[in-house]
């Protein structure tokens, strides 16, 4: 179901007033001649999307520009593992069949996958013919890749609206997987000769593999990349797109024009908290200042920049969050050797809110006050963190979200806790693990009582990880105003993007749905399409 959400004054203020102008070229040279700069292809955001943008319009022949806010290209594809979908026929080849995989495809039924359904027929019918040969070999296609797509991100947020899938985009995204691949080859990117996941594989060093496969194949094509430049503003004349505002790292504005076409590629939303708050509807206790695991810089400024030229927006409120040191104070690995030694958890109210072996516990912190989660323990939970890594505890408490002490009341009022109902919730807890049994939330095993000092109390909070609604594009990557009509001369590509991944990260797809999105927008750019 489709809904269009309105943005929050409060975020454009916060954003320092991110958006577009009409002007005339005659006022902008009269008025900062010494700051304008014209190409053919502009392009607004050097992460994966943009670079793949940069790239492709630039092997169509334009000059193209590329603005990046940060000092370094990559955006969150930098922090990613680089993971790629991939039907790879040889490596298929040389594994064992995997008929029990495939038999659950043949009992789903067209009926409950809309759009998608072709996908599924096709499949079912591949299926059959593959479990009835004699071949040898795994078999994959990519209307396997297609049904696995819509079965793991369809769902609905808290209010129950459904998530949109855009079939379109996702198909023509992976039917492009190995194009893709081998034109990254061209770029350097090589991959590890075995599969991340079932459709996946993922590139020697990972995020940064892909990125510089990105940049060879961007600097090949004679982009030129400008870093520390963040656009600001949209300029639009007779209802085009022909450049943008920007300020540079010394605060100085510069008019970047395009005669061809501006190609939006900032990335999420996910470290503006103010809006990711006021958007999310993914958990009840969220709110602006949970952190963020992405660049500073996503902040939604191609959103907002788009949406002041009269973009639709899409499941806005689709949204993933992880688990880290409250404030950023720890990173994801860290955090890990926190919550996978951790004995109990409690809230801001210090008490428990579920079964803390279940792989779904964490996301249960979403709906805590302020997406805290207390992570507690005992002289067990130490031991195994530092034996995990030496001088971990010692490492935590100095960046101040890690509390240690010889009493669980001690280490509660470290860590801002009711003391007294801390201790009331550890002493059930230690009560549960005795009788082995925890009427409360139905947890069956445990890692013993926590009774031993020193006792340990871990400060997490849930991090706005990744968006998944925003702009909306068409087989062009034009970006579609509330109308669903073509804004002239404004593209747009990854993760601004709304519909491809669905409800949750699906990793490895979203990736070649990032790089596919920008190569297109690039040649649709460059072709004045």
């Amino acid at each position: 179901m489709k809904k269009i959400f309105k943005l929050f004054l409060a975020s454009l203020l916060m954003l320092g007033s991110v958006g577009c102008s009409n002007t005339t070229p005659q006022d902008d040279k009269q008025d900062t001649t010494n700051n304008l700069v014209e190409t053919e292809v502009l392009v607004i955001g050097g992460g994966g999307a943009g670079l793949a943008a940069a790239a492709s319009a630039g092997e169509q022949g334009a000059k193209v520009i590329v603005l990046e806010a940060n000092g370094l290209v990559g955006g969150s594809t930098l922090y990613s593992g680089g993971h790629m979908a991939m039907l790879h026929e040889e490596m298929n080849a040389a594994m064992e069949r995997n008929d029990a995989d495939l038999e659950a495809y043949l009992n789903y039924e067209e009926a409950d996958f809309g759009e998608w359904a072709e996908a599924l027929t096709r499949l079912k019918q591949q299926v059959t013919d593959y479990l009835a040969s004699n071949s040898t070999g795994r078999f994959d296609s990519v209307e396997r890749m297609l049904v696995d797509h819509y079965l793991t991100g369809r769902g609905t947020d808290i209010d129950g609206i459904e998530v949109t899938q855009d079939y379109q985009l996702v198909k023509a995204s992976l039917e492009a997987n190995w194009d893709i691949f081998t034109w990254l080859q061209s770029g350097g990117m090589e991959i590890e000769n075995s599969f991340y996941k079932v459709h996946a594989n993922s590139p020697v060093n990972g995020g940064s593999g892909l990125v510089n496969a990105l940049k060879e194949l961007a600097a090949n094509a004679g982009a030129e990349i400008i870093l520390n430049t963040r656009g600001t503003e949209l300029i639009l004349e007779d209802g085009r797109a022909v450049g943008v505002k920007a300020v540079d790292k010394e605060g100085s504005e510069i008019i970047y024009r395009a005669t061809k076409g501006v190609i939006l590629a900032t990335g999420s939303f996910s470290s503006n908290g103010t809006m990711a708050s006021e958007y999310q509807r993914i958990g009840t206790g969220l709110t602006a200042e949970n952190g963020s695991t992405n660049p500073p810089t996503n902040k939604g400024d191609g959103i907002l920049m788009a949406q002041s030229a009269g973009a639709q927006l899409l499941d806005m409120q689709f949204m993933s969050t992880v688990m880290q040191g409250y404030h950023g104070a720890s990173n994801l690995s860290q955090a890990g050797n926190i919550t996978g030694n951790k004995q109990l958890v409690v809230n801001a109210e210090g008490v428990r809110y579920g079964d803390e072996t279940k792989g779904t516990f964490t996301n249960l912190t979403n709906d805590q006050t302020s997406g805290l989660g207390f992570y507690i323990g005992d002289k067990t939970m130490v031991n195994a963190m530092n034996a995990k890594t030496e001088g971990f505890t010692t490492d935590m408490t100095e960046r101040g979200f890690m509390f240690i002490a010889d009493t669980i009341e001690e280490a509660a009022e470290l860590a801002g806790l009711d003391a007294a109902v801390v201790k009331a919730t550890v002493d059930t807890y230690n009560s549960y693990v005795e009788n082995e049994n925890d009427p409360e939330f139905g947890r069956s095993t445990f890692n013993g009582k926590v009774e031993n000092a020193p006792y340990v109390i871990s400060k997490m909070e849930m991090h706005y990880h990744l968006t998944f609604g925003g702009l909306v594009i068409d087989e062009f990557a034009h970006v579609l105003d509330t109308n669903s009509n073509p804004i002239n001369g404004l593209f747009a590509a990854g993760d601004i993007l709304s519909g491809f991944e669905g409800k949750v990260h699906q990793s490895g797809d979203c990736l070649s749905v990032v790089v596919y999105s920008g190569k297109l927008a690039g040649e649709s750019a460059a072709n004045n399409k």
